[in-house]
């Protein structure tokens, strides 16, 4: 079998029967699994991956393996550019980079080699026994317990550990409200917690230079009155109490860890009958209903935050639309003559480039950058010695919109009277739930007596997908009844028809006030004498 490249995708003639999972090579690296069960033996045509595109410069031996047995089944000499170069996948540090579950290019235990499985292992071990100590009953789950069964060892294709703890409660309220409580006491324990809902962390662990090396991720589970298991984000199915208590002990490389009695059966749960066979390439596919109930419960904290971490990973990294960041945050420095309070937030800051052109424009004036990307407040607080002049009088804070503990920022910052909120193409690049919660912010500010002002793409990008979130856009009409279910109105201005590379998107300017209705007619406009939401 010889397999045909070209820059945009793979082909492959066929596949041998019974092949259910395939491996791609570069030069000996894997660089992308592909589950093809449910390929038809006449559309065996793969598109590569975007996480991939940027690294096809150059040649390489492109090789096929059998997932399962290693084996090579076809392989050619491949040029994707006339770059006199081989193909590199790896990050800035020349560590091998596969595309993962999610579609994104990450690090696989394969590729850290002994000592950091054996540091993922005894890290594991040591969260079962602090949650243990914590009075919960933990166990290991996912591709940690499928390593476990299948091998005794961590997948090599994983990139984590997966720990559960079986609530007591059935409740969902109550399972959530145990998970909060679990994470600020791992948190007050020494751990950098990520959240991703209310029922799932993640422990963070950096190298010396501060890079996140590698992530354990702790969940709830419980059973519901309908018999069922659940564990969010994806497990959700049948199973009796008998069959996951009591733990048994399972060996991965010489460590003992807990498991469901009936490791088999929660395994058919998480992935399908099918969990024996390598599939490095698996995908989990949630169902619609599932996902929806478990978001509903317990929220969705994360939405497109791998996206942003990627942009600014790479410092040179120019923002996704180009020009119209740039023309965005032009016209909010032109209305700042518009922006009377002394406090201004910039909700979504990014690279803190706004944050700190709007400090150096007025010079009494503070500015609070808010993001949910760590790399990018870094990136923002790393600016501040371009503007050594006003740099005190900006500060940077991480905030989620998609969480409730946002609208305590205010109050948190030590804000005091009136402040002005803006925003630069942030409200059409976050779901429904985080802007609500914008929404709820921008009120604040133009009830404080303060103003706020915002600018959003009107039309999508050509390419629009939803793994992009820089290419999405609002309608008018859209953000109109948004911005009335909040007592709040908009005025448009249209900043120009085409933008440079990205033609026809139709940026558009919003300054917002509070609507005339007896709903916000007469309300105080000193925010100091009123508590956060």
């Amino acid at each position: 079998m010889q397999p045909f490249v070209t820059p945009s995708a793979l082909a492959l003639p066929s596949l041998p029967p019974g092949t259910v999972s395939i491996d791609l090579r570069f030069d000996g690296q894997r660089v992308w699994s592909i589950d093809v069960r449910s390929r038809p033996s006449d559309a065996l045509r793969f598109p590569w991956p975007a996480a991939l595109l940027p690294y096809l410069v150059g040649s390489t031996r492109l090789s096929v393996h059998d997932s399962a047995t290693g084996s090579e089944l076809g392989s050619v000499e491949v040029e994707f550019s006339d770059a006199p170069t081989r193909v590199s996948v790896v990050d800035a540090s020349g560590t091998p980079l596969v595309v993962n579950k999610w579609g994104r290019l990450g690090t696989a235990l394969e590729t850290m080699g002994a000592a950091a499985q054996r540091r993922i292992i005894d890290r594991a071990a040591s969260i079962v026994s602090e949650l243990t100590t914590l009075g919960l009953r933990p166990f290991i789950v996912g591709g940690t317990l499928l390593g476990a069964v299948r091998s005794g060892a961590l997948l090599p294709h994983d990139d984590d550990a997966d720990i559960a703890y079986l609530s007591e409660y059935t409740s969902p309220v109550d399972v959530a409200r145990e998970g909060f409580r679990v994470g600020a006491q791992l948190t007050a324990a020494g751990h950098e917690i990520r959240r991703h809902s209310a029922t799932h962390l993640q422990l963070l662990f950096r190298d010396a230079s501060g890079e996140i090396v590698h992530y354990i991720d702790v969940f709830s589970a419980f059973f519901t009155a309908d018999g069922k298991i659940n564990q969010p984000f994806h497990v959700r199915g049948n199973m009796r109490e008998n069959q996951i208590l009591p733990f048994r002990a399972v060996d991965i490389d010489g460590t003992m860890f807990p498991a469901p009695a009936d490791p088999a059966h929660w395994l058919t749960i998480n992935y399908d009958a099918n969990w024996r066979t390598p599939i490095p390439g698996y995908v989990l596919e949630t169902p619609p209903e599932t996902r929806r109930r478990f978001d509903n419960w317990f929220g969705a904290f994360n939405l497109h935050r791998e996206y942003w971490d990627e942009h600014f990973a790479d410092p040179e990294r120019p923002e996704p639309a180009g020009r119209a960041w740039d023309l965005g945050a032009a016209w909010i420095l032109d209305q700042q003559h518009e922006l009377h309070a002394r406090q201004v937030i910039d909700l979504g800051c990014g690279d803190g480039a706004l944050s700190h052109a709007l400090a150096a424009r007025e010079p009494t004036r503070r500015v609070l950058g808010l993001d949910y990307c760590d790399r990018a407040l870094a990136r923002a607080e790393s600016r501040g010695t371009a503007f050594p002049d006003s740099a005190d009088r900006v500060s940077f804070r991480h905030a989620n919109l998609y969480r409730l503990t946002s609208l305590s920022v205010p109050q948190e910052a030590g804000f005091a009277g009136a402040f002005d909120v803006v925003a630069n193409h942030v409200l059409e690049q976050i779901g429904d739930h985080g802007r609500e919660h914008a929404w709820r912010l921008i009120r604040m500010a133009v009830r404080s007596g303060g103003s706020a002002r915002f600018t959003f793409h009107a039309h999508h990008a050509a390419d629009v997908r939803f793994e992009d979130p820089s290419g999405w856009h609002l309608e008018q009409h859209a953000l109109e009844r948004e911005a009335a279910r909040f007592g709040l109105s908009l005025a448009f201005t249209t900043l120009a028809r085409a933008t440079g590379t990205v033609p026809g998107r139709r940026p558009t300017g919003v300054t917002v006030t509070l609507a005339d209705s007896p709903a916000t007619r007469g309300l105080a406009p000193d925010f100091s004498q009123r508590s956060a939401p």
